[in-house]
């Protein structure tokens, strides 16, 4: 194929994508942005300053406390954090990192980043998530660190890894980007770990469109992550590069919008639990759909609404067509072309054909609830 038909391809590709999500009248996830936002980017226009300041601290400081961390470190993204984070712990070429194949690509590219070796493992269908059993099944002699995910805002036995982690000299690298707020065994799940990192994407519970954080009780592994994150210098201002490091930073921007998302969320935590348990109550009744139960361990923020059914894609389909916003869950990274592991995660597997994502915007009104609830009995139980 040629490279204009490559090009042509992609085109085709996010054309149809557009078209999809412009027809939606409910959508996926939408962010919740107003005049709280619009008034402290307006301040920061005014200082004139956009780069890093006040606001980028403020937001550090609050959630730190937040998460019942020591200390937090800005990026421009949770994938930044990560790669930054590992670089810090002295992660490097042929070190192995096990991560789930039920992941985000960012979690496998941050460890490739490194030059280490991600080591793909299956997951807990209970849980959606690694467990020491399913560690234990692909760690080896090389293996340096785990790089723990809370899918979909839930997590396993964290615990349990935390304490195994360490009784085998391993790193735990936290990724909980989609669980802020959530807590588990009354602490907060961002408190676990050597580090964990946050993101606040478009689709996160509150959002700054893009970026991330690096949260540890590490002062020392800190501060060397922020050298890989300022171009290798201890900060801006300093002209000795003691790392070969990046440009990582946030905007000041990103970071009022975050300021004030963080004054909002109370309320998007109530919503995503009401909303989660409106879906329980309108679906118990159709036979073949199951809603996800998170972590009865913990007092989970739910980053989505997870449902199984036989086969998702044939829903799904019928969804979108309606005008709904159903996504499909991770596609398994060991399946993928830019990794291609001949290993087969079973649970990782089934779960990638039967699960679904609906929609859950905290601004989802109880009409359109109604709406996607109906249009999926239709489809199991027609007139």
């Amino acid at each position: 194929m040629t490279t204009n038909d490559n090009k042509s391809e992609v085109i085709s590709s996010y054309e149809a994508y557009t078209a999809r999500v412009g027809k939606e009248i409910i959508p996926c996830y939408e962010p919740a942005i107003g005049q709280e936002e619009l008034a402290l980017i307006t301040d920061v226009i005014n200082r004139n300053w956009l780069s890093e300041s006040k606001y980028t601290r403020q937001f550090e400081a609050e959630l730190a406390s937040a998460c019942q961390r020591k200390h937090a470190v800005c990026f421009n993204n949770a994938t930044a954090a990560l790669i930054s984070g590992m670089k810090a712990l002295g992660i490097k070429t042929g070190d192995e990192v096990i991560v789930p194949s039920f992941a985000h690509s960012a979690d496998p590219n941050s460890i490739v980043a490194t030059d280490a070796i991600p080591v793909f493992a299956d997951i807990e269908a209970a849980t959606l998530c690694l467990s020491v059993e399913t560690i234990k099944a692909v760690k080896t002699a090389k293996t340096k660190a785990i790089l723990l995910i809370s899918a979909y805002g839930n997590v396993g036995a964290i615990e349990q890894i935390a304490n195994y982690a360490q009784a085998n000299n391993l790193f735990l690298i936290n990724d909980c980007a989609p669980a802020l707020f959530g807590h588990y065994q009354n602490k907060p799940i961002a408190s676990y770990g050597d580090f964990s990192v946050l993101s606040f994407f478009a689709d996160k519970t509150i959002t700054t469109g893009e970026g991330g954080m690096m949260l540890s009780d590490n002062l020392e592994l800190i501060n060397e992550a922020n050298m890989y994150k300022h171009d290798g210098r201890k900060e801006r201002g300093v002209d000795i590069i003691d790392r070969r490091g990046y440009n990582f930073r946030i905007t000041e921007l990103q970071s009022a919008v975050g300021v004030a998302q963080l004054k909002k969320a109370p309320f998007f935590i109530k919503r995503k639990k009401e909303i989660l348990q409106a879906y329980r109550n309108k679906l118990k009744g159709v036979e073949k759909v199951r809603v996800f139960e998170f972590n009865p361990g913990g007092d989970i923020v739910p980053h989505r609404v997870v449902i199984f059914v036989p086969a998702a894609n044939p829903l799904i389909d019928y969804l979108s067509a309606a005008g709904i916003g159903a996504r499909t869950m991770f596609m398994p990274m060991h399946s993928q072309p830019a990794y291609r592991d001949l290993h087969t995660f079973p649970v990782t597997e089934e779960i990638y054909k039967t699960g679904i994502c609906l929609p859950s915007a905290p601004s989802l009104t109880a009409e359109q609830l109604e709406f996607v609830c109906q249009t999926i009995n239709n489809f199991y139980q027609p007139l």
